[in-house]
């Protein structure tokens, strides 16, 4: 069966070494693309106000109001989730 987690890391490398050595045709909308997907990893609430440097009251208040996305169940994890690349988007 094939590991997709080595299979992955083998192919990024491989794309970021070609990266470097100027042999890679990325257009500009293929690394953003790239970017985003990486992009969007799940926090934790914990992690979540770190990232946003604020405390967990401050974060529970602004998702009461909508200015914050709520958080999500994700698989494998017991606690909500929020995504990184939305939380960037946030404006306060």
């Amino acid at each position: 069966m094939i590991d997709l987690r080595k299979l992955v890391v083998r192919t990024m490398r491989k794309v970021a070494k070609d990266i470097e050595a100027d042999n890679c045709e990325i257009t500009e909308d293929e690394a953003m693309e790239i970017l985003s997907v990486i992009s969007h990893q799940p926090l934790s609430k914990d992690q979540a106000c770190e990232f946003l440097n604020m405390s967990r009251s401050k974060f529970d208040g602004l998702v009461r109001e909508g200015k914050i996305p709520k958080g999500r169940k994700v698989s494998g994890y017991k606690e909500l989730r929020w995504y990184k690349d939305e939380l960037q988007k946030v404006t306060f």
